[in-house]
């Protein structure tokens, strides 16, 4: 199926944010999509499943979109109808992974019914904390819910200190939370950045070096966060994908003005249709952090890939990593034992 997203500037500074995904695994049953939707306990758990291969992952999906269920309360109103106003709503603070007491921000009475809807926020919270090992888990140390509208950004995450790369944020808009598929995708991909961008992937720096390469300050791969890392999981994936594309990219995607998400929307497009075979969908060609997070994304929910190109080879990359095939195994079966209980 298809993913949609809406690119920000923003993202090609400090914080990384991905919009709501479309899953491209085999056909799963979807709740119909509704414009204002929370998640809701209201139902029953279906039973879990104990998966030992690749072949249960759709039956997986299909049923955490039968556990997290959904409801519907009063779209947003007044002079916020239909706008892509950005707000954020409240902030938990996060300890070994438990949520602490909702910090309650300033925001107009049509967001409300969001800002208020605590249960549905903690019940997204226990499903994504669900899904991480604890060393991940602990690296979480803030929980923001906020909106920007229905179908826009729905999650992401970033550093609280960008000379701290053990504390991060975790955002997720509530109002786009409701499909429980896409919000799983999107979790996985956003949870890839924090796997690799982290403070035992790469150096802290107070300096902003954005994408330039020094090998006499990094002889690694540079990025904005700062020096990976030799053994880095995006330092080796840039050895063995991009360097041959990474100067065609800069001038193409990452040096132009630009004055709006969409004249880079454009620009990453046209990136992407001169190098297609190379990524496993459009938006991973927005940078390498975001192509590592994509075939992240579908290296722990889609089957292992057959095909011997380019795309097919980045998410084979990830099982050269014992580790990483232990998270991708914990992940899965997380998904598929899941209960809101």
């Amino acid at each position: 199926m298809k993913r949609l997203f809406v690119f920000a500037l923003s993202m090609l500074f400090a914080s990384i944010a991905c919009q709501t995904l479309q899953p491209t695994a085999p056909a799963v049953t979807a709740t119909p999509a509704v414009e204002t939707l929370a998640i809701s306990t209201a139902r029953p758990t279906p039973v879990p499943i104990i998966c030992t291969d690749d072949s249960c992952l759709d039956a997986c999906l299909t049923r955490i979109n039968s556990t997290l269920g959904t409801r519907q309360f009063e779209s947003l109103g007044g002079e916020y109808a239909g706008t892509s106003a950005n707000l954020n709503l409240v902030i938990y603070t996060v300890e070994n992974g438990n949520l602490g007491e909702p910090d309650i921000l300033y925001a107009p009475a049509e967001f409300k019914p969001f800002q208020e809807d605590f249960q549905a926020q903690e019940v997204v919270w226990k499903y994504a904390s669900s899904l991480l090992p604890a060393d991940q888990l602990n690296l979480i140390s803030e929980y923001d819910i906020f909106t920007d509208g229905t179908d826009n950004v729905l999650a992401w995450v970033t550093v609280r200190d960008d000379l701290d790369r053990s504390r991060w944020q975790l955002g997720v808009d509530i109002a786009d939370a409701q499909n429980p598929v896409d919000l799983t995708y999107t979790l996985i991909h956003e949870f890839g950045h924090l796997i690799s961008l982290n403070s035992e992937q790469i150096t802290q720096t107070e300096f902003y070096f954005g994408w330039n390469q020094n090998p006499a300050t990094c002889a690694q791969l540079t990025t904005p966060e700062g020096c990976s890392t030799p053994g880095s999981y995006i330092n080796l994936f840039y050895q063995d994908f991009w360097t041959g594309i990474f100067d065609e990219w800069r001038e193409m995607v990452e040096k132009p003005q630009i004055n709006s998400d969409e004249e880079f929307r454009v620009l990453v497009h046209d990136f992407y249709l001169k190098h297609e075979d190379q990524f496993v969908r459009e938006y991973a060609a927005t940078n390498i952090r975001e192509d590592l997070a994509e075939s992240f994304m579908h290296f722990v929910l889609e089957p292992r890939p057959a095909g011997t190109g380019i795309a097919d080879q980045k998410i084979l990359f990830l099982y050269n990593f014992p580790e990483l095939v232990s998270m991708r195994r914990q992940m899965i079966q997380n998904v598929c034992s899941y209960t809101q209980e």
